[in-house]
Formats: structure tokens, C-alpha cells, sequence
């Protein structure tokens, strides 16, 4: 079986989706009883031990749901091997990169705090 053949994909898509659908209504419901938000606020919760999890989880998630709809896109769309093996390869470049930056991010908040 292919690493990401139509039904994983669909499950990857799925429970990417969801998860960012419940981090999404957790921040819209804490954004109320939020104290205002500067800076030095977002370091501290990005550091602290449930938000930097929290941010990896959200980018996590929405990498890999961009990831399967932008392979989806381009399998469907670019019909020369080569351009298409070019262009997902430029994909998960730039999605690897935003998640290790990400991370790196969460790491140095983590480090400072």
C-alpha cells in the first residue's frame, strides 16, 4: 500500500480538518477572557506548557491538511512527471520549512521564559 494513497489521504484531510476546526473554536472562545495581547504575552504563552503544544498541534495540522490538498491540486492538475514530481518536492520544502521554523520558534520561547 502507498504512503498516501486516496483513503489515508482522505483520513489525513479529515482529522486535519477537524483538529483545526476545535483549536479554531478553543481561541475564538478564549479570546474574550484574554488579557490584551502584546508581545511579550504571546512569548509567555507560546513558552508555557500548554500553549507551545497547543501552536505545534495548529501548524501541525494545518501543514498536513495543506499538504494533501495541495497534492491532490497539483496530481490532478500538472500531468508531466517531472513538473509534477518538481513542484510537490517545492511543496513539502516550503511546509517542512514553516514547521521546523515553527517549532524552532516554540523551542527559543520555551527556552526564555
Amino acid at each position: 500500500m502507498r504512503l498516501f494513497d486516496g483513503q489515508r489521504a482522505w483520513v489525513v484531510q479529515r482529522i486535519s480538518a477537524l483538529l483545526l476546526l476545535v483549536l479554531l473554536v478553543l481561541a475564538v472562545l478564549a479570546l474574550p477572557f484574554a488579557s490584551p495581547l502584546d508581545f511579550s504575552a504571546w512569548r509567555a504563552f507560546a513558552g508555557g506548557v500548554l500553549g507551545g503544544p497547543l501552536i505545534a498541534l495548529l501548524f501541525g495540522a494545518l501543514c498536513a491538511h495543506a499538504w494533501v490538498g495541495l497534492r491532490d491540486i497539483v496530481l490532478d492538475y500538472i500531468q508531466p512527471r517531472g513538473l509534477r514530481l518538481a513542484v510537490l518536492s517545492l511543496i513539502a520544502v516550503v511546509l517542512l520549512g514553516v514547521l521546523v521554523r515553527v517549532l524552532l520558534s516554540l523551542a527559543a520561547a520555551a527556552l526564555s521564559t
